[in-house]
């Protein structure tokens, strides 16, 4: 035999000696876990919820009289056990358990979390005459001016303010969001400009029981276009010798002079941060685009009004140290601040008798100051409530799930595991499930199934988690032109929008003129400048069609990347004839046409279409000073991160485009024109519910297929869930249909299901996964701005839905039904199993599991409940009529009523089963030690026989 064929015969030989030990180890491995199986041990009881008998309490249902859905009343948000409060330290109590379900609804009075504060205004009882749509909670809090200290007949403001009530909708648990305010019983603000009769708000730290000093307040960094609309250092800290009788001149407000002006002698309030920094020049910790104050907020003329005020954390906002984690389980509690602005001067000067005859001097300056309402807000901790050390789980998934995942964190880890929860696309989600990479999750939130073509072996099993809608969210103040009857609103919030499909495929595609860098090109000069300026829009919005015709959003904000929700988007769309038209290019009944540039990009007809292309690459530069080629599309309508961020700059006014060429910066560079200006906001992004609602934003009804025009709502959203299909290759998960035509839905719902690869996952990720899916699909379903509830914005599932979660929860604490969901699959020391599936009963080929035909029956036993709702279970708990126990034995109707049911072995099958494991053993461990000793031979040899060659 020559060197060669003797060095390929030990390779060939190695090879196979290892493949055949490897298979026959991982075979005893399979045999020892069917050995342990066969062995007789009392099986769990399992009841109606899918849980074992003896944890459905504990997961909210009674197994005695209780149907397991979840409460879907707005619980109190105060937790189970007295709050406390650390003296001067302005700490949150923040619940270490599960909170209660009382429901306490419009409940005012100063926030137990927060400080024991003597606010300027006792709260009281939200008034009856609050907005239509304000969204009271639990903590909705009213003060009253005249309860304030020294705001009596004394007080020169006192006959204008002595009427005025203001309402907090949310002052616990506050977070990075939005907080509506609305009140009554304040003057009118004067027409144009902001010379009299307004409020400024702001945010400050402070650790005293009776609120905080000028100095602890986020104030005086108003943006640059304001300065037309105000009067003298309204919007300032700065303070004008002798302006004001009650205020002291003293040296603690001497600004220190400059070195180029040593006797200077000017007059500010300094702000002092929370860590004791004294500073004149704030700009060091907040500017025109951090801040966020409100310079001025209008009132209508019949003295109501309401704005939203964005609060900020530590995380935005480290100089205030609003959430700071005192301990454990407390927070730094901060204070909201309403100083109202009458016509009156701090000198008594009425404001029609000063130069310019508007208001002037800072909010700051004593006698203005003493005017204010104040409000203790209570901060949900920042940062990781779980304990260091603990045990740690990956999961991923889409947005729409973020924000109910992120409550939930804090009352998971009082189960003794921190849920590390990393968003990403549904395609990376989905990936992760089915990939070979260490470290991949196997539990991912997603939106649509998994293809069973790539879930080979991977055992996906499905259940929904949370409901929620893609919304088109506005901050949009009346802005008619002069002369018109709405002028008089001007300033005030739009409170109705309606936009169909077609509106939509104009905004998303740069149609009109106002969207494209330099105003476009000849093929679409016919067209509006901007939607303000459709027919169409002025159709379905006949109120604002006195809008100034300049007006415009900055575009549709979208988010960047590929996702679920975007292809639903772009499904809905086509899926209307006259949307669908006009992207195929025919023009609308007005004669405004697609953007050519997207003509190439098939939107009509690509299925495929997962984003929001931003397909126009003009460019415009307006003069000779700025350098070619201008800015383009992506400077003027950028993407957004996320659309968690589309909403927050949408209340913000400010997208962040960057159109103005500023030749001082190092680089030059195109930089942002900041916010848009107060009474002249128009902004509109597609966003998901909830951070429309954590935001306070406003969302639009949308012109179903019904022609109906709906908003998302409770009832809307679980209209539409209940209209929608189950997926066509994956049984139990429903799928948006753009072509259902279903009176009341919103078409644009979804749902997002908790995805686990049971066959793939440790016991310690299906285990992880049960215990998410236990508080998940109970107490976690109770809708609340407390940790561990779920947060407005979300739908709570319905009571099937509920109790296919706690169905998937017990499949996945059980080994026997993993077993058969996964028959070839087996618990190595590792934890580890092959993954494979050969598609016997409880499991297919294309790793996805099937249905029980009990899950489909009209009985309410069964993890499918009533209806037609089918679970994805494989052997779940079976209603009366399915004549199976959950782990396959015979005998359902004991198995139903909770009854123990015992497996049927008999020692020889042990035996058998013993006596397979040590064959297996024998022969497989020598082989996967000789294999790969014949292999290195092998290589040794070759490696020698080139040596010899070469010498």
């Amino acid at each position: 035999m020559s060197p060669r064929t003797r060095t390929r015969t030990l390779r060939r030989v190695g090879s196979a000696l290892a493949v055949t030990g490897i298979g026959l180890t991982l075979c005893s491995g399979v045999l020892a876990v069917a050995a342990g199986a066969a062995t007789p041990t009392p099986s769990p009881t399992v009841g109606t919820t899918g849980l074992p008998a003896g944890e459905q309490t504990a997961a909210g249902a009674d197994p005695a009289t209780a149907d397991p859905a979840p409460t879907t009343t707005a619980p109190a948000d105060t937790p189970t056990g007295t709050a406390t409060t650390t003296p001067g330290q302005g700490a949150t109590d923040v619940p270490t358990d599960t909170p209660t379900d009382t429901p306490t609804t419009g409940t005012a009075g100063t926030p137990t979390d927060s400080p024991s504060a003597t606010p300027t205004g006792s709260p009281t009882t939200p008034p009856v005459s609050l907005p239509a749509g304000f969204p009271t909670t639990s903590s909705t809090t009213t003060v009253s001016w005249v309860d304030g200290p020294g705001h009596d007949a004394s007080d020169p403001s006192y006959d204008a303010l002595h009427d005025l009530s203001l309402t907090v909708n949310q002052t616990k648990n506050v977070t990075n969001q939005g907080l509506t305010l609305a009140w009554s019983g304040a003057p009118a603000t004067s027409n144009g400009r902001f010379a009299a009769n307004y409020l400024q708000v702001m945010q400050c730290w402070g650790d005293a029981t009776t609120g905080p000093t000028p100095e602890q307040c986020q104030w005086g960094a108003p943006a640059s276009g304001l300065s037309g609309l105000l009067g003298d250092r309204v919007g300032g800290r700065t303070l004008r010798a002798g302006e004001d009788p009650a205020q002291a001149y003293t040296d603690d407000y001497l600004v220190p002079p400059p070195l180029t002006n040593p006797f200077l002698r000017a007059y500010a309030v300094p702000f002092t941060a929370v860590d004791g920094t004294k500073v004149w020049d704030t700009s060091s910790y907040f500017t025109a685009a951090t801040t966020n104050e409100l310079t001025a907020v209008r009132t209508g003329s019949d003295g109501t009004g309401t704005t939203v005020f964005t609060t900020q954390t530590t995380l935005e906002a480290p100089q205030l140290g609003c959430g700071d984690r005192l301990t454990r389980t407390t927070a730094r509690s901060c204070w909201l601040v309403v100083v109202p602005r009458t016509d009156v001067t701090a000198d008594g000067t009425p404001v029609a008798q000063t130069p310019d005859g508007s208001m002037s001097g800072s909010p700051l300056s004593a006698s203005v100051w003493r005017d204010r309402i104040v409000v203790p807000l209570g901060f949900r901790p920042v940062g990781s409530a779980c304990a260091i050390g603990a045990d740690e789980q990956r999961v991923v998934g889409h947005e729409l799930v973020a924000d109910a995942v992120t409550s939930w964190q804090p009352a998971l880890c009082a189960k003794g595991t921190t849920y590390g929860f990393s968003q990403i696309g549904d395609d990376e989600a989905r990936s992760q499930l089915t990939s070979t990479v260490e470290g991949a999750s196997r539990i991912a939130f997603v939106q649509d199934p998994v293809d069973p073509a790539t879930a080979m072996g991977a055992g996906i099993q499905y259940a929904p988690v949370a409901q929620s809608a893609l919304v088109v969210a506005y901050n949009i103040d009346v802005y008619d032109a002069p002369g018109t009857p709405g002028a008089a609103r001007n300033g005030t919030p739009v409170t109705d929008l309606t936009l169909d499909a077609r509106l939509l495929a104009k905004l998303l595609t740069q149609s009109y003129r106002a969207d494209v860098p330099g105003g476009g090109g000849k093929e679409i000069a016919k067209n509006p400048r901007s939607i303000v300026n459709d027919p169409e829009f002025v159709r379905l919005n006949p109120d604002l069609a006195d809008f100034v015709p300049a007006s415009a959003p900055d575009g549709l904000l979208v988010s960047l990347g590929s996702s679920d929700a975007a292809a639903q988007l772009w499904d809905w769309v086509r899926a209307d004839p006259h949307a669908a038209a006009f992207l195929r290019g025919a023009p609308d009944e007005w004669g405004m046409v697609i953007n050519p540039s997207y003509l190439a990009l098939g939107l009509a007809t690509d299925p495929t279409l997962d984003s929001y292309p931003k397909a126009d690459l003009s460019t415009y530069r307006q003069d000779d000073t700025v350098p070619a080629p201008g800015y383009g599309t992506l400077d003027m309508r950028p993407y957004m991160a996320d659309m968690q961020e589309a909403a927050r700059r949408a209340q913000r006014a400010d997208a962040g485009g960057k159109t103005v060429w500023d030749p001082t910066k190092l680089p030059p560079a195109f930089t942002s024109s900041g916010a848009q200006l107060p009474g002249q906001r128009f902004e509109l992004a597609l966003t998901d519910l909830s951070s429309a609602e954590r935001y306070g934003l406003r969302t639009a009804k949308i012109v179903s297929a019904t022609g109906d025009a709906v908003a998302a709502s409770d009832a809307t959203v679980r209209a539409a869930v209940a209209a929608m299909p189950e997926s066509a290759t994956v049984p139990g998960v429903k799928v948006p249909d753009p072509d259902a035509r279903v009176l009341g839905a919103y078409p644009l719902a979804t749902v997002s299901y908790a995805a686990v690869a049971v066959c793939l996952a440790t016991p310690q990720d299906r285990s992880a996964a049960a215990t998410f899916l236990d508080l998940a699909t109970t107490t976690g379903q109770v809708v609340g701005d407390a940790p561990g509830q779920l947060p407005r914005g979300y739908v709570p599932l319905s009571a099937t839905d509920a109790r296919r979660g706690a169905g998937l929860a017990a499949l996945l604490r059980s080994p026997a039904r993993v077993a058969a969901t996964c028959p070839k699959h087996s618990d190595g020391p590792d934890g580890t199993g092959d993954g494979t599936d050969d598609g016997s009963p409880g499991g297919t080929d294309d790793g996805t599991s099937t249905p029980l035909p009990g899950g489909t029956g009209a009985g309410d036993g069964g993890v499918g409940g009533p209806g037609t709702d089918v679970t994805t279970l494989p052997a779940g708990p079976a209603d009366a009529g399915a004549g199976q126990d959950p782990d396959g034995a015979t005998g359902g109707a004991a198995a139903a009523s909770g009854e123990t049911v015992a497996p049927q072995v008999t020692p020889a099958s042990v035996t058998a089963f013993r006596l397979g494991l040590a064959g297996c053993l024998g022969v497989g461990l020598p082989c996967a030690v000789a294999g790969p000793i014949l292999m290195r031979r092998a290589t040794l040899l070759e490696a020698r026989a080139a040596l010899l060659a070469v010498v």
